[in-house]
């Protein structure tokens, strides 16, 4: 069987239609139509539903998907295995993060990255949990860091990469006390600004305020440095990761209040258990667990 095949299928089951998949894998749309019809017609059965919103896989096109994922993944694995430097770290490694992992966590490290691994291709993707672990099931990403209390999915190994602390701040002229945790109530009052939902702590804070009965009505916001100058400009309070406002912080631009209690935030790397893990990925998933846990515990 051409892989090709396959790798178009899972495209089509990724996005869910066939302009979709196309653009993604940088075909023209009848290749990826050509290749649909050849795998039906090798499988003898319909692989696809097709309705007004897109397609969707049938029964035996989820199974497909399922073990097209183990091919492919062979496949990577035999080439690698078969060159000449297989056991060099080489070759490109997607890893997905929470944005602010991203910009304040990753992006200090990157030149460390570089010298280490120069072969290797690291690209970061902003993503929240559950387009993480999305990621990693769909073979989109090869490692993922996810910011939440607990990190237990039967589909990944997972390191705890130790604790990061959150800040719940507001601008400059607050006048709510600093010497006792917020209440609810007075979230409610002033306002809270929330980051999109699938952020772990936002969503916390959003569920801690719907049970005292003070819901939060208020819009989402898709990043933190929105949500930071809209913090400053008197828009409401803000729960954000320390390291996402410590100059602010420390020019007086934001000051720090005490947030109700909430579970406590844990950095967590996860690889997929499944799937085989090419040198460059083991080598980077070493490496993220040596140096991260010092920039989160900063």
């Amino acid at each position: 069987m051409d892989t090709r095949l396959l790798r178009s299928f899972l495209a089509v089951v990724r996005t869910g239609g066939i302009t979709a998949a196309a653009a993604e894998l940088g075909f023209v749309q009848s290749t990826v139509t050509t290749h649909i019809q050849a795998l039906e017609r090798l499988t003898r059965t319909p692989l696809l539903d097709r309705h007004s919103g897109g397609v969707s896989p049938t029964h035996a096109g989820t199974l497909l998907a399922e073990r097209a994922r183990q091919i492919l993944d062979l496949e990577d694995r035999m080439l690698a295995e078969l060159t000449a430097d297989a056991a060099r770290p080489t070759g490109p490694v997607r890893l997905c993060a929470p944005e602010s992992v991203c910009a304040y966590h990753l992006a200090p490290l990157l030149p460390v990255f570089r010298q280490r691994l120069p072969d290797v291709h690291l690209s970061l993707f902003p993503a929240a949990t559950r387009t993480a672990l999305t990621a990693l099931e769909e073979r989109r990403a090869d490692l993922a860091l996810l910011l939440e209390p607990s990190a237990d999915t039967p589909q990944a190994d997972a390191i705890d990469l130790g604790r990061i602390e959150l800040s719940l701040v507001a601008p400059a002229a607050c006048d709510l006390p600093r010497d006792r945790p917020i209440t609810p109530a007075e979230l409610a009052t002033t306002g809270i600004l929330l980051l999109e939902e699938g952020c772990a702590y936002s969503d916390d804070l959003a569920a801690l305020m719907a049970a005292a009965g003070t819901p939060v009505a208020q819009p989402r916001f898709g990043g933190v440095e929105t949500v930071k100058r809209c913090v400053a400009a008197g828009l409401g309070l803000a729960l954000l990761p320390t390291v996402t406002v410590a100059d602010e912080l420390a020019d007086g631009r934001l000051v720090r209040l005490r947030p109700p209690r909430l579970a406590e935030q844990r950095l967590w790397l996860l690889r997929p258990r499944s799937r085989w893990a090419s040198p460059a990925v083991q080598a980077v998933r070493s490496l993220l667990a040596e140096t991260v846990p010092v920039t989160a515990a900063s």
